[in-house]
């Protein structure tokens, strides 16, 4: 039975809670921990967990943490984490340079401790159906991908969310790779990448909208667009395969208010294909459910098994975001 630590009460430590509360038989949470009381007490009574305010003082209470902090602080408190002997699950990004993450992968290593950063849409069952199609040939050969996340996010964006300092830089680096690693993951090693942004209206200091093209070693194209800054976002999430024979679009839609309802949203999620046929090929209501995140978080904990969303493979996303930044600041993209 893993005893689980919550450090971090913002918005997404409900989504995290929900997921455990269905792993009884596999964890229990002893505490959550945020420095603001007022937040760290909601979120316990919530869930009938104790609160805490320094996560230090709970660590010998626990093997593992779900660590849900603004990204600069992410290579501080998992380096701690990491060296009191504690397995991390992370919500990403990994780091904010690629030198705190070379620290994280490295204390890791060095603690025989697992680090798993948190990428999602990959373990939802919707996607693992998608790739099946995708890469499985029932439509022919996979030439391009494109995505889009289309989110409303102008009175949300507040407080360290709004500086690149410690954002690590706009939508393309805090939000667009929950796109990028579906592409890698479909698409495998990527040969060139560029980006353009521009900010459509939140008060950031980093693009609040931005657009990728990706170039695979497989020959497959990558399309990702991006904005935080929507009117109107009906369909949260896109993500469309343009296949020989048919386009494979699969489509995650909240039907009320992602932002104000946040874990207690309800969702449809469709996959559709296009072609010779139009075709219903999924419908259900999964929408941003970690379940099978946290699943395979304690699978490799329990096996000594390395996480499909480990340390550097977490490092290769913002690798490439920041090289892409860095090609568009000389190209005058941003």
């Amino acid at each position: 039975m893993h005893r689980i630590g919550i450090i971090g009460c913002g918005w997404i430590a409900p989504f995290h809670l929900a997921a455990l509360q269905k792993f009884a038989d596999r964890a229990s949470v002893a505490w959550v921990a945020d420095i603001d009381s007022i937040r760290a007490d909601a979120i316990a009574s919530r869930y009938s967990v104790r609160a805490i305010s320094d996560y230090r003082e709970g660590l010998d209470e626990v093997d593992c943490v779900h660590i849900l902090l603004p990204h600069h602080l992410h290579c501080q408190v998992t380096t701690v984490c990491l060296e009191a002997g504690k397995h991390v699950l992370l919500e990403k990004p990994i780091a904010t340079s690629l030198e705190d993450a070379d620290t994280m992968i490295a204390c890791a290593e060095r603690n025989a401790r697992t680090l798993m950063v948190g990428y999602p849409h990959r373990y939802r069952n919707c996607f693992q159906v998608f790739k099946e199609i995708v890469t499985g040939g029932s439509y022919g050969r996979l030439f391009m991908l494109d995505a889009m996340m289309d989110e409303c996010l102008k009175d949300y964006l507040t407080g360290w969310t709004r500086r690149k300092e410690t954002l690590g830089g706009g939508v393309f680096f805090s939000s667009s790779p929950h796109m990028l690693d579906v592409m890698l993951w479909i698409g495998g090693e990527v040969r060139c990448a560029s980006v353009v942004g521009t900010r459509g209206g939140c008060n950031i200091e980093g693009e609040d909208t931005a657009c990728s093209i990706l170039k695979f070693e497989s020959g497959v194209i990558g399309v990702t667009r991006h904005t935080w800054a929507s009117p109107a976002a009906p369909v949260w999430y896109t993500m469309e395969a343009v296949c020989e024979q048919a386009r494979v679009r699969l489509t995650t839609s909240p039907e009320g208010d992602l932002v104000r309802d946040g874990a207690e949203c309800a969702w449809t999620t469709r996959i559709e294909a296009h072609g010779e046929h139009d075709e219903l090929l999924l419908e259900s209501g999964e929408g941003l459910d970690l379940t099978a995140e946290v699943e395979h978080f304690f699978d490799c904990v329990d096996t000594g098994a390395c996480p499909q969303t480990d340390g550097p493979a977490a490092r290769k996303i913002i690798e490439l975001v920041l090289n892409a930044y860095a090609d568009a600041e000389r190209r005058g993209g941003l």
